[in-house]
């Protein structure tokens, strides 16, 4: 190369500046398309980090960045059928559990006595978060409310070992075998109205392990995390129901949407949620509601023949006191 003249070095030094400047800035934007389009078909096992989000580009629109979130875990990758593990799961706070929900925990076990029974504590839910999901651990103790600790750790089980989960204020009816058997992975409706954004609750879910749709899932807990679209502190939102609902819109987009069967709520929640605003049908829902002073279980389960399970809608029992 010629050396400038004396005369003409401040012009040769801006102008190598510049070509400087040019080279770097194509090359991070190579490095980063490169990065960025690899993480698009990482594989489902994959759950990013928060330091993903960051290193995004801050000028890009929120409902844009809530679009590439979601585009990052479009997964679509055809697993082998399977059936759903004989285990059911079961969590709570820790082994202090009152007396009727000891009462209704022995029934899932009195009916199925081959099948693993497997309870969960906080305590060993955050184990479970550590040991098997590290990736998602920095976000699982910092979200705010232990409800959506608990939400996000049964979505685990699910990928982990697959199975069921019931909540604690389910009764088991009657084996499981017959409804699970031709099911991927398994949700149900809490109501006849199937519209509702509450309709579809995580009270109840069924999986084989590892099964692409609770990526979707866990891509929605992070999205309402990390995007400030919801509140943090409203589990409703982030990680249960409403979240639910659209986890099951998006992944019905895809093509493995045969997979999924969300059971009608006679088969598995029996009482229909909404009958506590019904005229006609609150005497059912108040003897089948658990804190109401008329609560009859035996009544209550002459109305649901089909049922599997049922819930008695123990919430205002359970968490408040």
């Amino acid at each position: 190369m010629r050396k400038c003249s004396l005369k003409l070095r401040p012009v040769c030094l801006i102008a190598c500046g510049i070509f400087c400047c040019a080279a770097l800035a194509v090359t991070g934007l190579y490095v980063y398309t490169r990065n960025y389009n690899a993480a698009m078909h990482m594989h489902p096992t994959w759950a990013p980090s928060r330091a993903f989000y960051r290193a995004r580009p801050t000028w890009v629109p929120e409902t844009e960045q809530s679009y590439l979130v979601r585009s990052s875990f479009t997964v679509e990758k055809k697993l082998p059928k399977l059936r759903i593990p004989h285990i059911i799961h079961q969590s709570w706070k820790t082994w202090d559990l009152k007396p009727f929900q000891v009462q209704w925990q022995k029934t899932w076990i009195e009916n199925h006595p081959t099948w693993t029974y497997k309870f969960w504590t906080d305590k060993d839910n955050r184990k479970l978060i550590a040991e098997k999901f590290p990736q998602f651990l920095s976000i699982y103790d910092n979200l705010p409310s232990p409800i959506e600790r608990a939400d996000c750790a049964r979505y685990f089980y699910m990928l982990e070992y697959g199975g069921v989960y019931f909540d604690l204020d389910f009764e088991s009816l009657k084996p499981l075998e017959p409804l699970l058997e031709p099911v991927q992975v398994g949700l149900g409706y809490m109501t006849q109205n199937t519209s509702h954004p509450l309709s579809i609750p995580n009270a109840f879910l069924a999986s084989v392990p590892g099964h692409n749709f609770w990526w979707y899932v866990i891509k929605h807990v992070l999205r309402n995390y990390e995007s400030g679209l919801v509140d943090r502190g409203d589990p409703l939102r982030v990680s249960g129901p409403y979240m639910i609902k659209e986890a099951v819109h998006d992944y019905q987009s895809t093509s493995l949407k045969k997979d999924l069967t969300i059971f009608p709520q006679t088969q598995v929640y029996g009482v229909d949620y909404n009958w506590y605003a019904d005229p006609n049908m609150q005497h059912l829902f108040s003897i089948c509601h658990a804190s109401d002073p008329s609560f009859n279980s035996t009544q209550c389960k002459m109305h649901f023949p089909d049922a599997y399970s049922i819930t008695y809608w123990s919430g205002d029992l359970t968490w408040g006191g």
